[in-house]
């Protein structure tokens, strides 16, 4: 499976911005159309980005880790379910 972690400074997708809203739930893992249809005001990723997915052939999902934080890359690339998973 093909898969793209990008590194963000957030931790994760939330359904609003955490820092704002600290008792916001964490999206451990959704699909983009979910995430599309989920019309979320603070989006720590383009929309475009969604749409891409949705439509891409051979990438299946978009995992956003905490760059800032040491080993979370690691962790991602060792398939640790770390962050948010976004499926096509």
């Amino acid at each position: 499976m093909k898969r793209c972690i990008l590194g963000k400074n957030v931790n994760a997708l939330y359904t609003d911005n955490p820092e704002t809203h600290p008792d916001a739930p964490f999206i451990p893992s959704i699909t983009a159309a979910e995430l599309i249809e989920m019309d979320l005001p603070d989006l720590v990723l383009e929309p475009m980005v969604l749409q891409l997915l949705t439509e891409a052939v051979h990438m299946k999902e978009v995992q956003i880790v905490n760059c800032h934080q040491p080993g979370m890359i690691t962790r991602a690339v060792n398939g640790e379910s770390v962050g948010t998973i976004i499926r096509a």
